[in-house]
Parts: structure tokens; sequence; C-alpha cells
């Protein structure tokens, strides 16, 4: 992998990170209660940990299980590898001094571990959140 697929593939594996966020986000504000409008307010400026615990808090308050256990324990995986490729890949990994490419294998396998893992839970959210859409669209107003 050179510098310039790693900088793609690190990029896609942000974008799979920042739908995930925002499918929690949407899965919080129609749990909420409020308007899709304003729950998404209420998150907006929130860290992905504290959207998750607020998704678990409206869970327990409505009584409905949106997110299974080994799910969210997956999310506090995906958080923290987050965390890396957010703020210490550039740092913390190792890039040939010639070409500026990454230098370990490992690395290059752990993003694209990483890219797949987040796809995967980025698609499961989208689908719940819809599944949850179609459960309370009768029930209430979204917008």
């Amino acid at each position: 992998m050179d510098l310039q697929q790693f900088r793609i593939a690190h990029s896609t594996v942000m974008e799979h990170y920042q739908f995930i966020e925002r499918e929690l986000e949407g899965i919080y504000a129609t749990l909420s209660g409020k308007r899709l409008y304003d729950g998404l307010k209420d998150v907006e400026t929130f860290s992905i940990n504290k959207v998750i615990r607020m998704v678990q808090e409206q869970e327990k308050i409505n009584g409905k299980k949106i997110i299974s256990d080994k799910e969210y324990e997956d999310l506090k995986s995906i958080c923290q590898r987050r965390n890396f490729w957010a703020h210490n890949c550039y740092t913390e990994m190792v890039f040939h001094s010639k070409t500026g490419d990454p230098k370990k294998e490992a690395d290059i396998k752990q993003l694209n571990d990483d890219i797949r893992i987040a796809e995967q839970m980025r698609k499961l959210l989208f689908s719940k959140k819809i599944e949850l859409f179609h459960d309370i669209k009768d029930k209430r107003t979204l917008w």
C-alpha cells in the first residue's frame, strides 16, 4: 500500500466512523420522544461515547432494546479504533522514510479490518434506525 492508497483507505474508515455517529444520533433522536430535529440538536456536539450512553439511557426509559449488548461491545471497540485513526495514526505508525508508505503489514491489515468492521456496523445501525423509524411512524410525527 502506497501513501496515496493509505490516505484513501484512512479517509474511507473515517467516513464509516462519521456515519456510525450519525446513525447513533438518529437512533437517540428517535427514542428521545422529541421532534427529530430537536433530538438531533441535543447530541450534535457530543462525543460518540456520550451519544452511545444516551442511546442506552433512552432504551431503558422506553423499555425498548435497539442495540444488543454484543453490539455495544463492538461499538466500544470501534470507538477505540476510531480514536487511533483520528488522533494517532500518523504519529504512532511507522512509515518508510523515503516513500512515506506505511511500513508495517500489520498496520495495513488493521486498517483494512477496521474498514470492514466499521462498514458492517454502519450498515447495521442504519437498518436499526430505519426499522425504528418504521416502528414509530404511525405513533407520532417525527418532523
